[in-house]
């Protein structure tokens, strides 16, 4: 039965900077390999790598998604709230409409897949690329605004990741 991510347990996270994101994805790593990761949502962590890592990779290569003028406009609403430095801008629970298929995790992805796929894209930042696609949901961003979303999303869903010492940041 799916879990009601709204509700559900999950750590409060902040990340300040892709340093800490990084830092962060390497304790997920650690206790993946110690058998110790667990999640209180209902993606496994290899989803919600896969699914952080498509976030990154939309700024930087752009989509093709095509999403409806209602959502568009919700979004262009909440893009001040969505790219702000204040924790818990963004909230769990969120429902993907059908058109946003695209930012789904990939079926049966691997811990190691995502963890992959989401460090490659974090090491084109770090090799110098600039995210500066347009966001399907939000429009036009500057890098700072994606790298800042790019945090936030991370931050809520690697919230209902868990293993044994895990900072409550």
């Amino acid at each position: 039965m799916p879990v009601n991510t709204a509700k559900a347990t999950r750590r409060p996270l902040h990340f300040k900077c892709l340093g800490c994101l990084k830092g962060e994805l390497d304790r997920i790593d650690a206790a993946y390999r110690a058998g110790t990761l667990a999640t209180s949502g209902n993606w496994t962590p290899g989803e919600n790598l896969d699914h952080c890592a498509i976030t990154f990779e939309i700024g930087l290569n752009g989509s093709g998604m095509k999403l409806g003028l209602v959502v568009r406009l919700v979004g262009r609403l909440l893009k001040g709230i969505i790219t702000s430095d204040r924790p818990g801008a963004m909230r769990p629970g969120f429902k993907l409409p059908a058109s946003a298929v695209e930012l789904a995790p990939r079926p049966g992805v691997t811990f190691q897949e995502g963890m992959s796929r989401i460090r490659r894209a974090i090491g084109r930042l770090d090799a110098g690329e600039r995210m500066t696609k347009p966001s399907p949901l939000l429009g036009a961003l500057t890098h700072e605004q994606w790298v800042r979303l790019n945090l936030n999303h991370t931050q809520m869903h690697f919230g209902f990741l868990t293993y044994p010492g895990a900072p409550q940041q």
